[in-house]
């Protein structure tokens, strides 16, 4: 795959999901900025300059239309097992990026790729909790199916 290539699918080349190999499509790069990036940028400042007043809500909807962007939704983070079981741990997360999968009706949603940080010794404690707190569940869940 061409640098260019790389460029286009916003991959970097270096990251893939964990679930199905495909690469990840990361956070936009600030510090790469092309000259077209900027040019696309003063596009829509001068849009925006010329409908002052203009609420942003119909602003956005009308770029969506002039750039024939689809928005794609993200799953929610809140809602997942991983953050309901981390939720009170001390550890740095960050959307590193995203992939992009479809539902059984074909509909487009993203999936977060959540990088996560903390010392060693303070995962393996971590990790210890966790096992506990998934072994209540289970055991919670079994008595509940009974």
């Amino acid at each position: 795959m061409s640098e260019k290539d790389n460029k286009d699918n916003n991959s970097g080349g270096s990251v893939k999901s964990t679930v199905d190999g495909t690469p990840i499509k990361t956070v936009f790069d600030y510090g790469d900025i092309t000259k077209r990036d900027k040019e696309v940028v003063t596009e829509i400042i001068e849009f925006i300059k010329t409908r002052p007043g203009v609420p942003g809500e119909m602003l956005i909807e009308e770029l969506k239309l002039k750039f024939k962007i689809i928005e794609v939704p993200m799953m929610d983070l809140k809602t997942s097992i991983w953050y309901q079981l981390t939720k009170d741990e001390k550890i740095g997360f960050a959307m590193q990026g995203y992939r992009e999968t479809s539902d059984k009706d074909g509909k487009k949603y993203r999936i977060p790729h959540i990088g996560f940080s903390a010392d060693l010794d303070y995962l393996d404690d971590m990790t210890q909790r966790l096992a506990k707190k998934i072994m209540t569940i289970t055991k919670e869940s079994n008595e509940t199916d009974k």
